[in-house]
Parts: structure tokens; sequence; C-alpha cells
């Protein structure tokens, strides 16, 4: 990101949000608070969108999902309107995750599938990544083991190739990880087994405790699953000695509900009592309905395996109330997720508004205003472009250079009024010439310019014929012409093909040599020839 326009003290604001941010949750919202309060006092997008984002990264990690959510809908507006693309497309991943944590997977979903087309629109290999990566997760948690499986490897693939990245170690023991359930549930112990020594080799020693502890859930499941239970039950002394409340509960909730489960079904009720009561804490402070509702249903299974019927009725009695709170959430969610999309849809229009704006004054720029046909500016453009594609496909090119035989007389007598209108009848039969091979463009005064690509030198030559002949048709009356009684045009033209020490300059000078010949020897003509050639062929 570029911030290089703000002054010293807002970049001063942003270093300290990119060092704070993961770090020291206080500083961080400290320092966005006032790049926010001084973008809005600018009203400036770009300011309010990064401040917004990170923000709501940092009420993510702090658990605070009301505020992840206010900060980071806020964000996607602004970050759309600045063209941040990447932070756009880690919002809707973060709103994905949040959606899903919530209990709405359809929301989820369309989240992640719009931050995927931003990320394919604007080549976001990163972002696409990351949301690949999550979306194997969400196939994987619902059984669709060989799609997760297919999202997996393809992100194992690009970051392979980034073996230099910081983050690597932690992205291929994530990427295993997940490869490794793919294999475990789709009953493949054996390939399962290679992800497991696989972390053990590459991975472990550069994980922090987070990664490690996902990794001894996976292993744990895995021991498990082939009845190595000393080393089974090894992996849950590890977890049961490390679990915390310092661990953003949606990063983890999904392991540690999966290994509760387990813990209760191989009775290891200590500990299954010790990581769940955590587990609520977290979920408690991050005040997510669905989680809390999910650790019920767990409490619910627990007492209806011991016959405990009064902590039984009072689970099933919360777990009612939670959701009839969660059905007003999802109501809360599909609203939010409508205003995200209205005012996007908003600020998409003021963008085509400025587009066609810009576009308008583009034109008018680059257009003669007389004769509507391209100016001299869109003329060096044009030709510089068509040039090069002559050069590069060894295509023939062609400069025409015309103007009106005897012009300032009809001026000085019919007036100007009648000499722009000649002009005009001129760039009138120019217009009907115009397709994807032939441009037209007023060079200045009663001058005009004639673009040919890969045309031969016939084909050039009868299409200048052709123009020529429709003026002498049109029979506009100038009787002060030495040519004929009528207007009429002379016209030089370079034909080649360009070669490395040419350049465009050199085809229209020496069409207006060319030009020059057959005002010299006779008006009303045409001369054609290449740039080299001594020998100039004249229309008739």
């Amino acid at each position: 990101m570029d911030f290089s326009e703000y002054n010293e003290v807002v970049r001063a604001w942003m270093n300290e949000v990119l060092r704070n941010r993961g770090v020291n949750a206080e500083l961080t919202l400290k320092y966005c608070a006032d790049i926010e309060q001084y973008g809005t006092k600018l009203d400036d997008a770009k300011l309010l969108g990064f401040a917004c984002y990170y923000s709501g990264e940092t009420y993510y990690v702090l658990n605070d999902v009301a505020n992840l959510f206010r900060y980071i809908t806020r964000a996607i507006t602004y970050l759309d309107q600045s063209e941040q693309w990447e932070m756009v497309a880690r919002a809707y991943n973060v709103m994905a995750i949040t959606s899903l944590n919530r209990g709405n997977a359809p929301i989820a979903m369309d989240y992640y599938l719009t931050g995927l087309s931003y990320c394919k629109k604007y080549h976001l290999y990163q972002e696409e990544n990351m949301i690949h990566l999550n979306l194997g997760n969400l196939y994987l948690s619902n059984g669709q083991y060989s799609e997760a499986q297919k999202y997996f490897e393809r992100v194992q693939r690009y970051v392979k190739e980034e073996k230099e990245s910081e983050d690597y170690y932690s992205l291929m023991s994530c990427i295993s990880v997940n490869l490794g359930k793919c294999y475990l549930l789709g009953e493949r112990s054996e390939r399962a087994q290679e992800y497991v020594d696989y972390i053990d080799r590459e991975c472990w020693a550069q994980l922090q405790k987070p990664e490690q502890l996902d990794v001894l859930c996976f292993k744990t499941h895995f021991y498990h699953a082939v009845g190595r239970i000393s080393m089974r039950d090894e992996c849950i002394a590890k977890i049961h000695e490390q679990v915390d409340v310092d661990m953003a509960v949606m990063d983890v909730f999904d392991d540690f509900y999966e290994l509760c489960q387990l813990l209760l079904e191989i009775g290891n009720e200590d500990a299954f009592w010790d990581i769940l009561n955590i587990l609520e804490e977290l979920t408690k402070n991050a005040k997510i309905i669905n989680l809390q509702r999910r650790i019920i249903s767990l409490k619910i299974k627990y007492y209806r395996r011991h016959h405990d019927s009064a902590g039984y009725l009072q689970a099933t009695g919360l777990y009612y109330e939670l959701t009839e709170v969660m059905e007003r959430e999802n109501q809360y969610m599909i609203a939010n997720m409508l205003a995200v999309r209205s005012s996007l849809e908003q600020s998409n229009e003021k963008r085509r508004e400025i587009e066609q704006v810009n576009a308008t004054l583009q034109e008018k720029s680059e257009t003669d205003p007389l004769t509507h046909l391209a100016n001299r500016f869109r003329l060096n453009s044009y030709s510089e472009q068509a040039f090069e594609r002559a050069l590069c496909g060894g295509k023939p090119f062609a400069v025409e250079i015309l103007d009106i035989d005897y012009f300032k007389e009809y001026n000085d007598n019919y007036g100007h009024q009648a000499g722009d209108e000649c002009i005009v009848m001129i760039a009138d039969e120019l217009k009907k010439m115009q397709d994807g091979r032939i441009f037209c463009a007023r060079y200045g005064g009663d001058e005009f310019v004639i673009i040919y690509e890969g045309m031969t030198e016939k084909e050039v030559f009868a299409e200048a014929e052709n123009l020529r002949e429709r003026i002498l048709a049109r029979k506009l009356e100038h009787a002060y012409s030495k040519a004929l009684p009528i207007v009429t045009i002379s016209q030089g033209i370079c034909v080649d093909i360009p070669a490395e020490e040419t350049r465009s300059w050199d085809f229209l000078h020496a069409a207006d040599n060319m030009l020059y010949q057959v005002k010299k020897q006779s008006r009303n003509n045409i001369a054609l020839g290449r740039l080299e050639e001594s020998e100039i062929r004249m229309g008739y």
C-alpha cells in the first residue's frame, strides 16, 4: 500500500497500526481511531478504509464480534471506493468466517465467492489462496472431503512456490493438517500418516503455540482412529496443559469442539470439562450465539449420557432460548449483507458516473470540435500504436496527408463560415472510410491525415482514389480554384513495411513531401511512394 501522499504524522499513525496489529490491540485501536477521525474530516475513503479494516481485524482477535461487523462492513465500502482491492478481499474473508461461526453457511459462502471475484479480477493470488483455504475448511466440515482436498492441494501448490515467505511453515502445517483430516475422514489413514510425519519433520519446530495446538488436535484424532491410545492420550495431556482463554475463538473453536466430542466419547471427563469451560468463556466474551449453542449441545450429550435429568432440562431450555436469539441474529446478518450490497452499488454508480465524465472529457480532448474527427493529439498517440503493431507483425503501414486545393482562395471569397462547411464536407467523406484498418484525423486548418494498417499498396491507392472521386462527386462550387471550378483535394501517401530504424514520423514526413510534389506538378491528384523511393507514382 502506498500512502506517500499523506503527511508525516498520518504515515506514522499507519506504521504504528501495522506494527502493533495482532500484538497490542489497545495501541492498534488508538491509532486506528486517530486515522479515522482525520479521515472523516477530509472525507478520505482511503484513510477511512484503512482505519475501519484494521479496527475490525483487531476486534476479530479480541473476539468482539459486534464491533468486528460494525467496522468491517464500513471498511468494505470505503476500501471499494478507494480501490484497495487486497483489503477488500480480506474483509470479505473475515465476514465469511464470522458468518460461518454465527451459523449461516450460505451467507458465508456468498462472502467467500464475492471475495474470490475480487481476487480473480485484480490478480490477488495471496488473498485468493487464503479464501481457498477457508473454502476447503467449509467443504471439509460438511463432509465433502474430495472437494475440500482440491482446495487444499491448490493452495499447497501455491505455497510451495513461496518458500521464502515468513509464514511458510505455518501455512504448510495448516494445509497438511487439513489434507490429513481429508484422508483420515475418508478412511485412508496411511495417507494421513504421511502428513503427520511431514509436520513433525518439517514444521513443528517453526510453529507458534496456536498452530501447535491445531496440530495436536489433529494428531489426537489420528492416533485415536489408528488405535495408538498412549500417543492419543499424550497429545490430550499437552493440549490440556496449553489451552487457555488467550485465543481467538473463531480460529480455534472447531478444533476444540471436535476434541471435546472425542473426550466425551472416550470418557476423559476432566479434560472435557476443563476445555469446554475455557471454550464457553471465549464464546460468551465473543457473544457468538451459534457457538454458545454448540457448547450447550455438548453439555446436553453429557447430561443425557449420565442420566442427569436436571442438568439436561436446564441445558435444553437454554438451547431453545439461544435458538430464538440466533434467529434474530440471522435476520441481522441478512440485513447487514443487504446494506453492504446497497452501499457498494451506490459506490459503483458514483464510480460509473465519474468514469463516464472522464471518458467524455477524454473524448473531447482528443476530438476536433468542428469536424468531430480525431484531432492532432489523438493522431499522435494512434499513429505510434498503429506503427508498433505493423512493426511487430511485419505488415504494411501507410500514411496519407491531404489538403483542399486553393483553400485560402475559397475562404477569402466565400467567407469563413463557408470555409468551415467545406472542411466539414471533407471530414464527412473521411468518416465513411473509417473501419478497423483506416483511421482519419484533422491535422490542422484544411489538412487531414489518414492511417492505413495492413493494406497493400494497391488497396491503399484504391481507397485514396475513391475518396478523391467522392469529393469530386459532391460538386461543391469553387470558382477561384486553378484546378477545377469545384472543390478538389491533393493527396500524398507513403506506404511501406516498417523497419526497426524507422518511426511513424518518417512516414508522415515522406507523405508530406509527396503532397508537395502533387501540388507542384498537378493538383487534384495522388502521389504514392515508399520511404526510400526516388520514383513517385502519380494518380493520372
